[in-house]
């Protein structure tokens, strides 16, 4: 017979089971908003950075083939 201070084993699996599937949503959620925030911030700086590359009148370089050392 078990003890009475144990709880059966499936209510045990059942509460363990509800906390730790409300741990991984939270923590995809959690993801998913940092990634979000971090690609947003990364585009509107990349945006200003071209900006104020433009404003300077920097061109890119043209596209060319390998580097050749100079002599």
């Amino acid at each position: 017979m078990a003890p009475a201070f144990v709880p059966p084993v499936s209510a045990t699996s059942a509460a363990f089971d509800a906390i730790f599937g409300v741990f991984v949503a939270a923590m995809v959620v959690l993801m998913v908003v940092v990634i979000t925030w971090a690609v947003r911030h990364d585009v509107a700086g990349w945006r200003e950075w071209r900006a104020r590359q433009e404003a300077r009148g920097v061109q890119d370089p043209p596209p060319s083939g390998p580097r050749r050392p100079r002599r």
